[in-house]
């Protein structure tokens, strides 16, 4: 149990599992910031189509 090998892949499998699980939180709940498209994304795909009208965003009041 005191085998050095050991205690760094049993650390290793803890730090990926902790990371996977911190990745699949932050999936569900800021999709943008993991790479996911989200509704922010999907908006801003949406308002460059063709005779579409683009939707209103909270930093366009920043803007002006």
């Amino acid at each position: 149990m005191d085998d050095p090998k050991t205690l760094i892949i049993g650390g290793g499998i803890i730090v990926s599992f902790i990371s996977i699980l911190i990745y699949g939180v932050l999936a569900v709940l800021f999709p943008e910031w993991v790479g996911i498209a989200g509704r922010v994304a999907r908006s801003a795909e949406q308002s460059h189509q063709e005779n579409s009208e683009a939707s209103t965003h909270v930093f366009d009041k920043i803007s002006e």
